[in-house]
């Protein structure tokens, strides 16, 4: 199990915003009209999906950005993983209420999303989000969808004070309903940028 701590927590619960939100990535057909609801619609229909995946972290102690490679797997309604190959194998998986991070050496650590109130706020928000639930996603987020249906951006920002000292915004960018891109930006001023690659149907 991960300890109680909250600097173990901050990492995962970064790695989860991005695992999450990539979980929608996969393309539909474009159609008018369009706006948070039409978004929300098409996001709903995905019943599974598969990527490739670049991530980069900027993160203040260094002095270089961290890079890694790997897969998204997303299984409606609650199971998903983010698979890193490059540089070190390592998987985040989300089932149900377990959350287990494998890591390079075979070691693995799981706990109980539901006994991390701020982590279970990301799981449960971020996953009506994946269910086109558009009430649920605003009452744990403030969101503004700008753009056009062939060009969007939508941004998260937290509601809950204990969310939000961790993360600051989420910023999420696409195609159609195809996710391209999720920027996470950090109370700390951390950030990561994930492009995703959706693998062909």
């Amino acid at each position: 199990m991960i300890s109680g701590n909250r600097p173990a927590r901050r990492p995962i619960l970064a790695a989860l915003a991005t695992l999450l939100l990539a979980g929608a990535a996969t393309p539909s057909p474009a159609a008018e009209p369009w706006g948070l609801e039409d978004l929300f619609a098409r996001l709903r229909q995905v019943g599974s999906s598969s990527a490739r995946f670049t991530e980069t972290r900027e993160v203040g102690l260094l002095t270089a950005p961290l890079e890694s490679r790997g897969t998204l797997t997303y299984r409606r309604p609650d199971f998903l993983e983010k698979r890193t190959l490059q540089p070190q194998a390592e998987s985040l998986r989300l089932d149900g209420d377990r959350l287990t991070l494998t890591q390079a050496d075979g070691a693995s650590r799981t706990l109980s999303v539901s006994s991390m109130p701020e982590i279970q706020t990301y799981v449960e928000s971020i996953r009506s989000t994946l269910r086109g639930d558009v009430p649920t996603v605003m009452r744990f987020y403030e969101v503004v969808l700008e753009g056009t249906l062939q060009d969007w951006r939508m941004q998260l920002t937290p509601r809950a004070e204990e969310a939000r000292r961790v993360v600051q915004r989420i910023d999420i960018a696409g195609r159609d309903a195809s996710i391209r891109r999720i920027e996470l930006l950090q109370a700390d001023g951390d950030r990561s940028i994930m492009t995703i690659q959706p693998d062909p149907a």
